[in-house]
């Protein structure tokens, strides 16, 4: 299972950097559409959530029956390898170990790594990973944009041409997760709902502050959405979580005024700390930077900066990523400040 911080009963005097969660906080509408909808607890949500998926639906310019909801997009991570039950898969690293733990768990017999390099600051080679999928033949392709926990971006017309250029059966399983912060257009107009070939993959609780609703969504074909639909269980989606789904695009002003905020403090931050002897920061298109210590292991610093009642995610439980690799989210201003005072301290000794 993956490790991070955000739990409840975790420590309230340390800055947790390790998760990565709109520092802005929910939107004041839906907190309160939220404590409006606290007497419908006493009832039962609607088994599939029909009434929040047309709502996302209409919201993105989707018909229904290509919206399936999930219990946060973990649950669709893993829906889509029982649903689609790929014998090859071919992910890029170092990314989200979900894709590959899901696989694992629905028979997927191999998984072809592809992985990146940090001198080329982890760009993604298009004729690399063609090569290796004309060697692997896998029936599934996952790429996460912006990539985690690397932050690194793909054009929808980068990702067009990977589609267009290798075999037309595979699969492609896109996860968007992170897009809302980086302000770069969604896939969702390749979506061809006439056949099976991509898979769009959304959270709904990461840009708008709300972790421990657990709502996310998927877009596809019908097809692929019925196969996917065929193994999910009733009732995962809990009324909170749909009351959210309903209402959760609607204040233009939040995502937008979220969206200048993050790029404008990624880029004070990614400043800040690029010419700090002993540590390098990775551009990033999301809400987070990726990092790698010189002269201690990521655990060293963690622990060091724990000492400063500050909390990182260390990064060597994901493939490609050594020991001395962090990431480290973006924060209120004045918790940032924290975080760049505090390395200095460490790293200039």
């Amino acid at each position: 299972m993956n490790k991070h911080g955000g739990y409840r009963g975790g420590r309230k005097d340390v800055l947790d950097f390790s998760i990565n969660i709109n520092p802005l906080g929910m939107p004041e509408g839906l907190r309160k559409r939220l404590e409006a909808a606290l007497d419908d607890l006493g009832r039962y949500p609607e088994i599939t959530g029909e009434t929040a998926r047309n709502k996302i639906a209409e919201d993105i310019g989707a018909a229904p029956e290509n919206v399936i909801l999930g219990n946060g997009a973990i649950e669709l991570i893993y829906l889509f390898a029982r649903g689609v039950h790929p014998e090859r898969a071919l992910i890029p690293v170092p990314t989200f170990n979900e894709y590959r733990r899901a696989l694992s768990m629905n028979g997927c017999g191999e998984v072809c790594e592809l992985t990146l390099s940090p001198e080329d600051d982890f760009a993604l080679d298009p004729e690399r990973l063609i090569r290796l999928a004309e060697e692997c033949h896998p029936e599934a392709v996952y790429l996460c944009n912006p990539t985690n926990p690397i932050g690194r971006l793909y054009s929808k017309a980068f990702i067009k041409e990977l589609m267009d250029r290798m075999d037309p059966e595979i699969i492609w399983f896109i996860d968007e997760s992170f897009i809302e912060f980086s302000g770069i257009e969604t896939c969702l107009e390749y979506v061809n709902h006439s056949d099976r070939r991509l898979f769009l993959l959304r959270s709904l609780t990461k840009f708008f502050g709300v972790p421990g609703l657990r709502i996310g969504y998927g877009v596809g074909s019908a097809g692929l959405i019925r196969a996917m639909e065929a193994y999910k269980e009733p009732w995962t989606i809990n009324t909170l979580a749909l009351e959210a789904a309903m209402c959760i695009y609607d204040d233009k002003a939040y995502m937008k005024r979220t969206r200048d905020y993050i790029q404008t403090e990624r880029q004070r931050v990614f400043d800040a700390l690029s010419g700090l002897p002993g540590l390098q920061v990775y551009p990033s298109g999301a809400d987070f930077h990726l990092y790698k210590v010189e002269g201690r292991s990521a655990q060293t610093l963690q622990k060091e900066l724990l000492e400063q009642h500050i909390n990182i995610r260390t990064c060597e439980d994901f493939a490609g990523l050594e020991t001395q690799f962090f990431r480290a989210a973006i924060k209120r201003h004045e918790d940032n400040d924290q975080l760049i005072a505090a390395l200095n301290n460490i790293l200039r000794g």
